[in-house]
């Protein structure tokens, strides 16, 4: 169960938000104590985009999801939900072990010193990295083993 603000400010009730992006939104801005309007302040996001991502009529980007994670206090995972991206392949691990460090393809790439079409060749499994960039990746796989 999630929370919701109440009419009034000091309570909060118990409701059914869905374990969703846009549900953990608003639960962090909930919990938070913020309206759309303080945390589109906070971010730069528009309120009508907040809105959207609240109702999961829209997915942030990484640089957005970023900003309300900050402002939120709650890690760029949570929000985003990574935790429920498969893992059954090394491409789908490595693109969710990028998510979960809130990289896009271009930043982890140059973290990576590759090209971004490396990045996405190996999360679509079309090729594996050589010994050299596995040594690498390593680092960034650590954080979704369990």
């Amino acid at each position: 169960m999630l929370l919701e603000k109440s009419t009034n400010l000091s309570s909060l009730n118990i409701i059914n938000l869905p374990d969703t992006p846009g549900g953990r939104l608003k639960l962090s801005r909930l919990k938070k104590g913020m309206t759309q309007v303080e945390l589109s302040n906070a971010t730069g996001i528009s309120v009508t985009a907040i809105r959207q991502l609240e109702k999961d009529k829209s997915k942030a980007t990484l640089p957005s999801l970023r900003k309300l994670s900050k402002a939120l206090g709650v890690s760029n995972a949570y929000l985003g939900c990574f935790e429920k991206l498969p893992e059954d392949t090394l491409g789908q691990k490595i693109r969710k072990a990028r998510l979960y460090h809130g990289f896009n393809q271009k930043e982890f790439a140059k973290v990576l010193g590759v090209v971004e079409k490396t990045v996405r060749k190996w999360e679509s499994d079309i090729h594996k990295p050589i010994n050299i960039h596995s040594e690498n990746l390593q680092h960034f796989l650590k954080i979704i083993k369990t």
